[in-house]
């Protein structure tokens, strides 16, 4: 999907004024101090196959029981047998944990259930109640709007605006695709399939391909290269990535091995690093990123060549690097610098790159949610195909569109928390903004 320019917004939210403010009423507030009804089961965290194809619906629909929603927040609270400290501590609940309280919030221990139907004891004035509103009701619209979800429409009037404002100059172009892992609705797709230099990025299928080649018996001495491995991901290091493209016979050869899995289409696999780091012919889309972290985390990375056993170990391994830390200056764009940076309860596995022309970022996200815990993959980039029209240090370009990479992301985490019911303020007002905008502008072009 092309971002698309349109006519101002100033004279938009006038029309069809009533209309506009019944189906926004909900977007005055997405929570409320008071409890409400969550659903009759915790969904357990989703590794299966899914469809790439299928579309958001922007919130799957839950069944209300009795249940109460809250959240931890105290640092660190115990979870205890019985109502009492004479209980022993069944587990220690970090701040930011969903639950389901299952009896009045008047009293002063309160039964509460956690996911894979652990029940237990927490002291009340150690959480929140809070109720989950919907975002906004775009149900059986969908079809008649150039986007996909709320969070699509955001972002495309983001956009707009920061162009309108000479925030980001027309050159500048986004390309982002985020997938919704536990049902495989895609929610985000724009320019999804554009071919972008791919930077350190490609070093995620780099190691893919190592796992192809390491699980089929042709690496003889896999710990010999787990410092190559580790640095390659970690560190980003680019002597190390040259040393495993050399192990896997050159880029050509890698090129063919990852053809074979059919899970490519855009990727191009041209150039060892060069030893200044400015590799430029090397590309990628934000698809074919996005795809191979779906196939990461759905435990199918090296294929059905291979058993579901070597498949979910070498999916785990992929994680576990992915995970690592790094140095203190390779700071991602999805939750560093974020409103969510500091919630721990946020976990984060990606790669970042970064060359003259292009920033990228892709990885999985997953959160907590009254559900149970919840993922979703992001791919984004912003890149400048003619590099040269960029005037100065190449690094304040990058940290240009870093920060709003930045804000993209933020407004993905209150979509993705909103679509589960999870307690979240991150981002919700740049997304209702958004919606709104998206929202008008839609109403004014059918009225004309």
């Amino acid at each position: 999907m092309q971002i698309k320019s349109s006519s101002s917004f100033s004279c938009i939210l006038s029309v069809g004024s009533l209309s506009v403010s019944l189906l926004l009423i909900s977007l005055s507030s997405l929570y409320a101090e008071e409890p409400t009804h969550p659903p009759k089961q915790l969904f357990p965290h989703s590794l299966q196959s899914f469809s790439t194809g299928k579309q958001s619906k922007d919130k799957p629909i839950f069944s209300p029981t009795k249940n109460s929603y809250a959240v931890v927040n105290a640092s660190a609270l115990n979870l205890r047998s019985g109502p009492s400290t004479n209980n022993p501590v069944i587990k220690v609940l970090l701040e930011g944990t969903h639950i389901l309280s299952l009896s009045s919030p008047k009293q002063f221990w309160l039964k509460v259930r956690i996911p894979h139907d652990i029940k237990g004891w927490v002291a009340r004035k150690y959480i929140k109640f809070y109720r989950p509103r919907p975002l906004l009701d775009f149900t059986g619209k969908i079809d008649s709007m150039p986007f996909t979800s709320t969070l699509e429409a955001s972002i495309i009037h983001y956009m707009k605006e920061m162009y309108d404002q000479k925030r980001l100059k027309p050159p500048d172009k986004l390309s982002i695709v985020v997938q919704d892992m536990t049902t495989g609705a895609l929610v985000v797709s724009i320019r999804p399939r554009q071919s972008v230099k791919s930077a350190s990025t490609i070093k995620v299928p780099i190691l893919h391909a190592y796992m192809i080649q390491r699980f089929r018996g042709n690496i003889k001495d896999p710990l010999r290269y787990k410092k190559h491995i580790e640095e390659m991901i970690r560190y980003s290091s680019n002597s190390s990535t040259n040393a495993i493209i050399k192990l896997l016979g050159g880029p050509d050869n890698i090129q063919q091995l990852l053809d074979e899995t059919k899970i490519y289409n855009e990727l191009r696999m041209t150039e060892a690093i060069p030893e200044d780091g400015r590799t430029y012919q090397n590309k990628i889309s934000a698809a074919d990123l996005n795809q191979i972290f779906v196939r990461i985390w759905s435990h199918r990375v090296i294929g059905s060549e291979f058993g579901l056993q070597k498949n979910r170990t070498a999916s785990k391994e992929m994680l576990r690097l992915l995970e690592l830390p790094g140095h203190s200056w390779l700071i991602d764009r999805i939750k560093a610098r974020t409103c969510f940076s500091s919630n721990k309860s946020v976990k984060i596995w990606d790669k970042t790159g970064f060359v003259k022309g292009v920033n990228g970022n892709g990885g999985i996200v997953e959160i907590d949610s009254p559900h149970g815990r919840k993922a979703y993959s992001i791919a984004m980039f912003m890149e400048r195909d003619d590099f040269h029209t960029i005037n100065g240090d190449a690094s304040q370009w990058s940290e240009r569109m870093s920060l709003h990479m930045r804000r993209i992301s933020e407004m993905t985490y209150a979509f993705i928390s909103n679509r589960y019911e999870s307690y979240n303020k991150c981002g919700r007002s740049l997304l209702i903004r958004y919606a709104k905008l998206a929202l008008s502008a839609h109403l004014l072009q059918a009225s004309l």
